[in-house]
């Protein structure tokens, strides 16, 4: 794989790419939450007509200047296939990757199919979720006079990992946590497969039998001992699914 870097808005933002890239047969990668796309890529080798982008505030992409949601990583998104002139034929999302694959698509994105791994496309407000909100308005209020940081190591278990370690971009990972998209998965005109984690703790696999339920059309792939990154913990058996889905 190759790694570039691109101007986008005035903010640089790298990427890496397969040699002999072809423009309108591209598999376009999306990573989840701060994950680098490394991670994928070196699980895929030598995969041909792969595209990885490390979004705004990603490893290697600067971060926005304010907290964007869905709809700006969506349009970033846009902007950024556009200037470099491709036409995704696939894509593939992990994580929160999935949810911005899908307002992507929402809002006019092209591509022939959407491959979800791993997906975070429901959002509602759970146990875990409200005692994320609860204690940081908690230590907000408790600490005012201490910075972030600190508020972060006093909250401790209390705060999930993710919010600890978001630092500049705490805002828009407080967005991104809020914004469900099982409506507009629903609506997307377009094949849709999704590889689970039987193991999952992050997106239970619960949530991918509830979008199973929502789509009764899409395909769903488990893949038995893998967590929330199923691509790491079981890289034979997902490149194995993974080859039979983008030929389906």
């Amino acid at each position: 794989m190759e790694k570039k870097t691109i101007i986008i808005a005035g903010r640089s933002v790298s990427y890496l790419v397969s040699p002999g890239l072809k423009n309108d047969q591209t598999i376009v990668f999306l990573p989840g939450w701060k994950s680098p796309v490394d991670l994928f890529c070196s699980v895929m080798g030598d995969m041909p007509n792969l595209l990885a982008v490390n979004f705004p505030g990603w490893p290697g992409s600067e971060a926005p200047d304010k907290a964007w949601g869905l709809a700006e990583y969506a349009d970033f998104l846009k902007t950024f296939l556009e200037k470099i002139n491709i036409r995704p034929a696939i894509l593939i999302a992990h994580s929160v990757g999935a949810a911005i694959a899908i307002e992507y698509l929402s809002r006019g994105g092209q591509a022939k199919k959407l491959i979800l791994v791993d997906g975070a496309v429901i959002r509602e407000k759970s146990g875990k979720a409200n005692a994320l909100f609860v204690g940081a308005k908690i230590f907000r209020f408790l600490f005012p006079f201490v910075g972030r940081k600190w508020r972060q190591r006093l909250g401790g278990k209390l705060l999930s990992v993710d919010y600890r370690e978001a630092g500049e971009l705490e805002k828009t990972y407080k967005r991104l946590i809020t914004e469900d998209r099982q409506a507009f998965f629903r609506a997307l005109d377009l094949p849709i497969a999704m590889v689970w984690g039987q193991d999952d703790q992050d997106t239970p696999l619960d949530q991918a039998r509830r979008l199973e339920r929502l789509r009764p059309q899409t395909a769903l792939e488990i893949i038995p001992g893998a967590g929330h990154y199923c691509f790491l913990d079981k890289p034979r058996e997902f490149k194995a699914i993974l080859a039979k889905l983008l030929w389906i």
